[in-house]
């Protein structure tokens, strides 16, 4: 079972260092500290100054979840606790049944104290305010002061999942676990398959995006010719193809979002999701202090998380003083076809994933090389084989 939870205890606001030498006093600072402001920016905003303060008011936060999250804000180092043994399943009937199991199967989340791991919620709501949406992009952030690695995770959307509605179990795909039962069922459902533990989310009206673009003057990406044909036969937009394409907020959006070209599933979804996401640093590198200050003021009011305002500081004061933004962003390699395959549960097309791999590699990529404790007999169920059709 899960840990208790300390309660965050949040650290002074910091009243040196203006918001604009975040961004212009080192030029040679990459762009991995846009990637903290634009994607992270809950995490790294800037200096505690009243500007950044008053900016930080416009956000939703969740009260009926803040006093849970669990990592207090710390700068050393310390060792972990050990986590106990987790085997995968050994016996299933049915593809449901597997899925019950491992939700159920009481094992230990893998946390650490040296591990921040923050959700990023990009919701097809019209607002991020509204419960009723669906998750639309999924993407855990995991920050390891140990190792000095900042992990990307992308969730697949379309995972068929068990999930646990208010003591009411079912099964669906992983993006309407948000739509049955708003944040706390979505994480919950995240944490139970792949045994971590989520300190924090982060939810944003994934429309927004339009607005932040247009802000920073819009973004450059790679446009396969595939794309720019689905784009220009189901919008009214019409974009080029090639290796540098100048999008504007709306055909970004439209792009991030595409689903039916791809024989692929969600792998090429959650690809052009990542492209979009570099593409913004580049434009946040090469923007002017007004189009950034436009681009997050109109960010925060879209933004509802756990997080407090004096954690959200207290974290932006570690990550300039600790040299976060100088970590090494990676990502966890979740889409090989060992891990998963696409098929079909009733009329629905879904991902099927092997979950216990899936957690085991998803542990080790945030934690660290043996940092599992997800034990992969050689008589497990492979859940492809309870799956007509693979």
């Amino acid at each position: 079972m899960k840990k208790e939870k300390k309660a965050a205890k949040g650290k002074k606001e910091k009243k040196s260092n203006p918001v604009a030498s975040f961004f212009w006093t080192n030029k040679r600072r990459r762009a991995k500290n846009l990637f903290f402001l634009l994607t992270v920016c809950i995490l790294v905003v800037a200096s505690g100054v009243g500007y950044v303060s008053n900016m930080l008011d416009s956000i939703n936060y969740d009260d009926k979840r803040q006093g849970q999250s669990v990592n207090v804000p710390q700068d050393n180092i310390v060792d972990d606790e050990d986590v106990k043994i987790m085997k995968a399943i050994n016996s299933a009937g049915s593809l449901n049944e597997y899925l019950y199991e491992w939700s159920n199967n009481g094992g230990e989340l893998r946390s650490s104290k040296n591990v921040i791991n923050v959700l990023l919620v990009g919701l097809d709501s019209a607002t991020a305010l509204e419960e009723g949406g669906r998750s639309d992009s999924l993407i855990l952030v995991s920050l390891n002061k140990k190792t000095k690695k900042i992990n990307m995770t992308s969730f697949f959307r379309d995972t068929w999942t068990y999930m646990d509605i208010a003591g009411n179990g079912r099964y669906g795909k992983m993006n309407s676990s948000y739509y049955f039962g708003a944040d706390d069922a979505l994480l919950d459902t995240l944490e139970k398959d792949f045994k971590i533990d989520i300190d924090y989310y982060v939810a944003v009206d994934f429309s927004s995006f339009t607005d932040i673009i247009n802000a920073l003057g819009g973004l450059t990406v790679e446009v396969q010719q595939y794309e720019a044909e689905y784009i220009n036969r189901t919008t009214v937009h019409t974009i080029d193809y090639g290796p540098a394409v100048k999008l504007n907020g709306y055909e970004a959006l439209v792009f991030a979002r595409i689903r039916h070209s791809d024989t692929d599933s969600d792998v090429s979804r959650t690809r052009r999701q990542r492209q979009v996401i570099s593409a913004l640093i580049n434009s946040a590198k090469g923007a002017s202090f007004s189009q950034l200050s436009s681009a997050l003021d109109t960010l925060f009011k879209y933004v509802r998380t756990d997080l407090t305002k004096m954690q959200i500081l207290s974290y932006a004061a570690q990550a300039l003083a600790n040299g976060w933004v100088n970590y090494e962003i990676v990502q966890t390699p979740i889409s090989d076809e060992d891990v998963f395959r696409t098929g079909w549960v009733g009329d629905q097309s879904v991902v099927i994933m092997d979950f216990p791999l899936a957690a085991q590699r998803v542990q080790e990529a945030i934690y660290g090389v043996g940092e599992s404790n997800i034990v992969l007999e050689d008589d497990r169920v492979i859940p492809f084989s309870l799956v007509s059709g693979f």
